[in-house]
């Protein structure tokens, strides 16, 4: 990788692939390619556990909320976390009269033990690579802030020295937003 900035020949002439392949080559020939910074330890791994563990958490919540409406639409109150409870889900199927909506919901429970295996082996992972990285002890001093956030902040932020400004540091990775809740919870104190 070359930063295009860098390098003026590529912003004169004429463009295409082809002509800029050859320019390419040229600079790289004479050694006059600056190459683009991307970091010394690597973050691939962390940022695609990263975007597994988000992805899956999502979908899981996904799966949730369609066992929830599918209660919600045959009359059946559905209130808390027990209707997810694999000790309770006899009694919460026998609630549905209809057989074909009883075999979805089993279909639903059946997806939901899936994705939440699926994810305690992702989480696992994430934050077996996020031990990896020295940032994390010095994220994990943050009050609220756990392993996996701090894995989560790592993967996302990269590099902090990216940010022109702490402001924009932390209004991209939302630590901005918990500072205002602890500010206005210290002073309603």
């Amino acid at each position: 990788m070359c930063d295009p900035r860098k390098n003026a020949l590529m912003k004169e002439g004429n463009k295409s692939d082809k002509i800029d392949a050859c320019k390419l080559a040229d600079l790289l020939r004479g050694g006059y390619l600056r190459s683009v910074y991307h970091g010394e330890n690597g973050l691939r791994t962390l940022k695609e556990l990263a975007r597994s563990y988000l992805t899956i958490s999502k979908d899981l919540t996904r799966v949730m909320n369609r066992v929830k409406a599918l209660y919600r639409s045959w009359g059946i109150l559905s209130v808390g976390q027990q209707v997810y409870a694999p000790r309770h889900r006899t009694e919460w199927l026998n609630k549905i009269g209809e057989a074909g909506v009883r075999r979805q919901a089993e279909f639903f429970d059946q997806q939901l033990d899936a994705l939440r295996e699926l994810r305690q082996a992702v989480r696992k992972d994430l934050l077996a690579e996020s031990r990896k990285q020295s940032a994390t002890k010095l994220l994990r001093q943050v009050p609220s802030i756990g392993p996996i956030r701090a894995a989560l902040l790592i993967a996302l932020i990269q590099t902090p020295h990216r940010f022109r400004t702490k402001r924009q540091l932390w209004t991209y990775s939302g630590l901005k937003k918990q500072l205002r809740c602890r500010q206005l919870l210290s002073t309603s104190v």
